[in-house]
């Protein structure tokens, strides 16, 4: 789900398999991303024996007769008015008062998301039960107004793909059947749609965060509805691969990372700054329990609306892309190609017929920056190429048989149906 893919480094390995651009060179024995809560979920052992867990956060799977039922988490009414930023500290009456305040503006845009749908695997179960449901939950936000009437709602891709069934809980209490409006694997992204007016949530801007402002979570973690919890911003623009990514899983190339909790059950919920305004969907955790151990990842409010939006309207996301195959440069890869360069994304293959190809890129090339934005690894070239827009000219500094050259070349869109590990 990337917009190019990489290669595991050709020295030191037999693993030839190409996987996705946004995916770098790996380390032996990567994590996995899977759903917390499933045995062995996400585990990676270091060299000092220690486990810990990548996590997508989405659809808390559990067998059909398993649920959970929703709590509803009453929120106090700040009586006064947010004091200043030098009192906003978490744990503080007055950062308190501000996540009641932000929490009542954003609250009836939450809604709580059940699937049903999909068939669990036969390894999963024993012979004569080959065809139980899988059942899940997770969160959403009300978006924008439909034509019609109705509500769309942004979730989480994960949360809601493959499901036969869904059905959308309002701050209210009351339950309405929603429908699929359309998913992209690549964004993390899904809009649903239902029939009833639910508030929709103010949108705020994830380009202006700043590491340390309050972050505020809603959500449905363990299926316990419209639960708020707070924390600040960690850091801005964590890849995946920061905490040891998966092959072929990296949708979060550009994520927020905070410590407000985040669990299972939280993914396709809002969060929020001080003011109410939704900054990023939260989607994912890394942990060594599989439950929030203080590092959760949301998807960037930009980022996750430009999506929505182009579900909405053309039902499919055009995602940026170069069309190359490549991998981080290495000691190891500078010593067996004789490269003259420290760093940058080694070209390995050129998709065919993509902008790449006819920029002119050529396997061996070694990408060192796209505009002015330096690139150390493939996780920089897939970054700098998703923040720009499918159509956008960009000139690329590139290090070819020791000398330095440019080419200008266009963002094309991915092709439908790529495989993308």
């Amino acid at each position: 789900m990337h917009d190019e893919t990489s290669t595991t480094p050709p020295v030191g390995t037999t693993d030839t398999t190409p996987v996705v651009a946004s995916e770098p060179a790996r380390d032996p024995e990567p994590s996995q991303a899977m759903p917390p809560g499933a045995p062995g979920a996400g585990s990676h052992r270091s060299s000092h024996a220690a486990i810990v867990a990548f996590a997508i956060v989405g659809a808390l799977l559990v067998g059909a007769a398993a649920g959970f039922v929703g709590g509803y988490a009453a929120v106090r009414l700040a009586p006064d008015e947010p004091r200043g930023t030098d009192a906003m500290l978490p744990g503080t009456p007055a950062a308190a008062d501000v996540v009641a305040v932000a929490a009542s503006t954003s609250l009836p845009s939450v809604v709580n998301i059940d699937i049903m749908g999909g068939q669990s695997s036969e390894e999963e179960l024993p012979f004569d039960h080959p065809s139980v449901p899988v059942q899940g939950e997770g969160s959403g936000v009300a978006y924008r107004e439909a034509p019609d009437g109705g509500t769309y709602i942004i979730t989480n891709n994960h949360v809601v793909d493959g499901a036969a069934t869904i059905v959308v809980t309002d701050s209210a209490g009351d339950r309405h059947e929603a429908e699929l409006v359309g998913g992209d694997a690549d964004s993390d992204i899904a809009v649903v749609r239902v029939d009833a007016e639910i508030p929709t949530i103010a949108i705020g801007d994830s380009d202006g965060l700043v590491v340390g402002q309050l972050a505020i979570a809603i959500g449905s973690p363990y299926g316990l509805e419209h639960s708020v919890t707070a924390g600040v911003i960690s850091a801005l623009h964590r890849p995946l691969t920061d905490f040891g990514g998966v092959d072929g899983e990296y949708p979060y190339i550009d994520a927020i990372q905070t410590d407000a909790a985040i669990n299972p059950g939280n993914s396709g919920g809002a969060l929020v700054d001080r003011e109410g305004r939704l900054i990023g969907i939260p989607s994912a955790i890394y942990s060594g329990s599989g439950s929030s151990d203080g590092v959760g990842l949301a998807i960037p409010v930009d980022r996750a609306t430009n999506a929505a939006d182009e579900l909405i309207d053309k039902g499919y996301v055009e995602t940026p892309f170069l069309g190359v195959v490549g991998q981080t440069v290495t000691s190891d890869l500078v010593a067996s190609e004789g490269l003259q360069v420290e760093e940058g994304a080694y070209i390995v293959e050129i998709t065919p017929g993509t902008e790449a190809e006819k920029a002119g890129v050529q396997p061996g090339d070694v990408i060192v920056s796209v505009d002015d934005d330096r690139i150390r690894t493939m996780d920089d070239l897939v970054l700098a190429v998703r923040r720009r827009s499918v159509g956008d000219d960009v000139t690329l500094s590139i290090r070819r048989d020791g000398e330095e050259t440019t080419l200008t070349m266009r963002i094309g869109v991915k092709p439908e149906g790529l495989s993308t590990n």
